[in-house]
């Protein structure tokens, strides 16, 4: 039994090698850039890269131009991008998340519960949700200038009667 040629051959197969991620250092400037808990992106690269401060107990100016550099690099600013992204999203589905929870447990409260004020209570809490009821009425009505001339100078002869008459 004569094996093909081709079929001895192995293919020439390539390790593709991952582009290198962020070192550790850079991934916590994105997460304090993300997070926000410094004023900014300068004091959070001298926070993560632990820079020593001046005497005046100053940022020391090379540190911008680093943070600046370190900003600028493209796989940082991509990070950076996409964890505000996230954290967007992860803020509107919690939002979304606890209205529906809330509005759930309202109407189970609306149906079980044992008593008629709680009952009552949560109905109210619904119908707010929905604007259901409302406290002021908004009454839109147009009036040409000829119309509100023609009434501010019918109240000044009112008044001028009545300061007449006294």
């Amino acid at each position: 039994m004569d094996k093909d040629k081709s079929q001895d051959e192995k293919p020439d197969l390539k390790l593709v090698k991952k582009e290198a991620d962020l070192t550790i250092k850079q991934r916590a400037f994105v997460d304090g850039i993300i997070k926000g808990k410094l004023g900014s992106f300068k004091e959070v690269y001298a926070d993560v890269y632990d820079v020593t401060l001046t005497k005046q107990g100053k940022i020391p100016k090379w540190v911008e131009v680093e943070a600046s550099r370190l900003m600028a690099n493209p796989k940082v600013s991509l990070s950076i991008t996409k964890g505000f992204e996230r954290r967007e999203t992860n803020a509107v589905a919690s939002s979304s998340r606890t209205k529906s929870y809330v509005l759930e447990r309202l109407m189970r409260e609306s149906k079980e519960a044992d008593s008629d004020s709680s009952r009552i209570r949560a109905l109210e809490l619904i119908g707010k949700t929905v604007n259901l009821f409302s406290d002021t009425l908004e009454i839109k009505e147009s009036r040409t200038s000829d119309d509100i001339t023609q009434d501010i100078e019918s109240k000044i002869e009112a008044l001028l009667r009545e300061s007449a008459e006294q």
